[in-house]
């Protein structure tokens, strides 16, 4: 059900007639700030696992950096009724990261976006310092509504036009750093009173309150950002709000947020304490 999309969505087709070039993950470390390529090799479908040639990397004490090129020739194929945006919006282009080890979760924006007449080049590069990712790391290229358009046009009705919502996926893979993904906690119980086949699993985490978990920090990151620099702080300090407002209601959220206060300086910080908050709020639902 999470494939099902009741909007245009990107497909191979339209990638080959919109001429989408997606060059591979590059990853580097930095030792002696010296850049070092580090070696992915294939553990699976979309799944890869992080090598250093010289065996001197540790993700631990050097973290990893990555690049990556993504390139559309035609982007006009993606706009209007055969396209996936309407023709007046702008689509934007950004990585979308998930690390499940530490329930964590981002947006990276590319470093350059360069529109000509040869077509459209994102670049991107990315450093996650050292105790920023462990096990494994998710990273997929997406295509999302950047600025919605102001006049929808005839026959573009079924498109997405709402600001921030994913249109595409251009490419998907999942870092494998430790086989985090292949590996299981291996316990030895004894018991006098069970029978041979009885057994006790550890706590885990669901599946399902980590999906909760990441859908509602980037939601939460994506309506805060969409405030403009006076809501934001009429939020923040309550002036002026009309009862049952969007701002009224995010600042009673932020009233709530108790487990830490939410900072607002960058999106990186204020997606971090929205992480830490709504996971103690969702720690305390499941007492």
């Amino acid at each position: 059900m999470d494939n099902l999309k009741f909007y245009p969505y990107l497909t191979d087709d339209l990638m080959e007639k919109s001429g989408c070039m997606i060059e591979k993950f590059q990853f580097f470390y930095y030792p002696n700030d010296m850049e070092a390529p580090l070696r992915g090799e294939k553990k699976g479908v979309g799944v890869i696992k992080i090598t250093d040639p010289l065996d001197m990397w540790s993700l631990a004490q050097d973290g990893i950096t990555f690049k990556k090129k993504v390139s559309i020739a035609y982007p006009d194929f993606l706009f209007g009724a055969e396209g996936i945006a309407c023709k007046n919006a702008e689509i934007g282009i950004c990585i979308m990261w998930t690390n499940n080890r530490l329930t964590q979760t981002g947006l990276i924006l590319p470093n350059s976006d360069i529109t000509t007449a040869a077509g459209r080049t994102c670049y991107f590069e990315h450093t996650f310092n050292p105790g920023e990712v462990e096990g494994d790391l998710q990273l997929s290229v997406c295509l999302y509504v950047k600025k919605s358009a102001s006049e929808i046009l005839d026959g573009e009705e079924e498109l997405m036009n709402e600001e921030g919502v994913t249109i595409g996926e251009l490419d998907d893979i999942v870092v494998d750093f430790d086989s985090v993904n292949m590996e299981f906690p291996i316990e030895e119980l004894y018991s006098d009173k069970e029978p041979l086949w009885w057994i006790e699993f550890s706590q885990w985490e669901d599946p399902k309150s980590l999906e909760k978990f990441t859908i509602l920090a980037t939601s939460y990151l994506m309506i805060f950002e969409r405030l403009s620099e006076e809501d934001l702080q009429a939020t923040r300090n309550d002036v002026g709000l009309e009862a049952n407002s969007i701002c009224s209601i995010l600042h009673q959220f932020i009233g709530e947020c108790n487990k830490t206060e939410l900072r607002f300086e960058s999106p990186e910080a204020l997606l971090r304490t929205l992480q830490i908050n709504l996971r103690a709020k969702l720690t305390e639902e499941d007492k």
